[in-house]
């Protein structure tokens, strides 16, 4: 589920419900949520950009070697511990910027 609909599902209950005490709970979980969906499909695109980064390296010129852990601030707060992936260079041939990622 996107982020969006999930967003859109949340607030047609929260205007169907007259109940205080679920519309408070469905305010505090909406970040939460989308920040776990946001997390887990950016680290899904930086896998997928290092993979075809790799396939243009010619000889694999750059290997995998690990990740490190990033912040990123969101629109609905801050996202932890993000996965960034990590390349290896041979020989300073593939220098691949994290900005880029």
């Amino acid at each position: 589920m996107k982020i969006t609909e999930r967003e859109e599902q949340i607030i047609r209950i929260q205007s169907q419900n007259r109940y205080r005490e679920i519309n408070e709970s469905l305010e505090k979980d909406l970040p939460v949520e989308a920040t776990r969906v946001m997390k887990a499909t950016v680290e899904a695109s930086l896998i997928e950009e290092v993979k075809a980064h790799r396939e243009k390296c010619p000889g694999g010129c750059a290997r995998r070697s690990g990740y490190y852990q990033r912040s990123l601030d969101s629109q609905y707060g801050r996202i932890e511990k993000l996965n960034v992936p990590k390349l290896r260079q041979r020989n300073g041939e593939s220098v691949v910027n994290s900005d880029s990622l």
